[in-house]
């Protein structure tokens, strides 16, 4: 997942052969926005006064931009990873060791605390846990009632993804299987936003993220040759004037943006210097975490504490990031055991 890679412990990480910071610089880079948007607007629910550029249109595709850089770095990531060498029962268990435990650790602290000693939701069935056991609890909230607490929407999409993956991954092999994928998701990037059935929003469904992943898996395969992309690649940056056109799919102009901004961002993040780098991937390792955290964090705790005490909102920012990577950091050391008991089943 964007959060592709299991979680690093709290110890000094070892530093991979094949390490590259450009990857860890994006996943770092796209999830600043959307935590500063989450701050504003959830700040600005609770009648905080926040300025509107920071929970405007604009911000929105900021917004946007990360969650499609994280898209394609998983996608990326996972192809640098499996390309080549791919075993079905080890990716499997992987991506469940990567992604469980942490979420599992989380949604039962939560279940306990609210269903189970306060009586929360009582008059949804019990069985419906099993949407949270899978991670999808998140995902199938517009649709149907589930215990959701963490992980949102991202969550479910990204681990169907996962099980798209290995189609993903064979139509690398040859370029008649690349062109046809790409005419595929193209299309689909364009028709799907317009054909996307309430109360559904297209965003935030798998075949709203497909084309966004499966570009990203075809960016991994130049990664993995330790390829420059092709450089009619940086006219997507063309289409930025189609943002003003209502009739346009934003997701479709936008995702095409993130690609040309991705490199940019993975070649800047490819000249930092190697002694910053195991503080950089232990940041990157925690991403995940931060991820699952934040939000909880933000609506039950941290803005009542700055609203209690009159604290100045944009100045708790910054502790906001701290707490968030903080409690990231404790759940990945915690999780990380059962992570390696799940990977053990491979």
């Amino acid at each position: 997942m964007c959060w592709v890679f299991p979680p690093s412990a709290l110890s000094l990480p070892e530093m991979p052969r094949h390490y590259r910071p450009g990857l860890d610089v994006v996943r770092l880079a796209a999830l600043l926005p959307v935590l500063c948007y989450h701050y504003c607007i959830e700040a600005a629910r609770l009648g905080f006064a926040v300025p509107t550029a920071l929970i405007s249109r604009g911000m929105a595709d900021w917004v946007e931009l990360g969650l499609a850089w994280f898209f394609l770095l998983s996608g990326a990531a996972l192809c640098l990873q499996w390309q080549g060498r791919f075993a079905l029962r080890r990716y499997l268990a992987g991506r469940a060791a990567a992604t469980y435990p942490a979420f599992w650790l989380g949604f039962a602290a939560l279940f306990l605390y609210g269903e189970v000693l306060h009586g929360n939701n009582a008059d949804i069935p019990r069985w419906r846990v099993i949407f949270s056991l899978l991670g999808l609890d998140g995902y199938l909230t517009p649709v149907t009632v589930t215990f959701y607490k963490i992980g949102e929407w991202f969550l479910g999409v990204i681990l169907i993804l996962y099980l798209v993956f290995p189609l993903l991954l064979w139509c690398m092999e040859t370029q008649l299987r690349r062109r046809a994928l790409a005419a595929c998701m193209a299309v689909l990037a364009i028709v799907w936003p317009l054909i996307c059935p309430a109360p559904w929003e297209a965003g935030h469904t798998v075949l709203g993220r497909l084309p966004a992943f499966a570009l990203g898996v075809w960016f991994g395969s130049f990664l993995q040759k330790d390829a420059a992309p092709p450089k009619w690649l940086a006219a997507g940056l063309l289409v930025l004037p189609l943002l003003r056109v209502t009739a346009v799919p934003r997701l479709a102009v936008l995702l095409a943006v993130a690609a040309v901004l991705f490199w940019a961002v993975y070649a800047a993040g490819q000249r930092m210097p190697a002694r910053f780098c195991p503080a950089l991937r232990r940041l990157a390792g925690w991403c995940y975490g931060v991820y699952l955290v934040h939000h909880v964090l933000l609506t039950l705790v941290f803005l009542r504490f700055v609203a209690r005490f009159n604290l100045p909102l944009a100045g708790m920012f910054p502790v906001y990031l701290a707490v968030s990577f903080a409690l990231a950091a404790v759940l990945t050391a915690v999780s990380r055991p059962l992570g390696k008991a799940i990977k053990k089943l491979a």
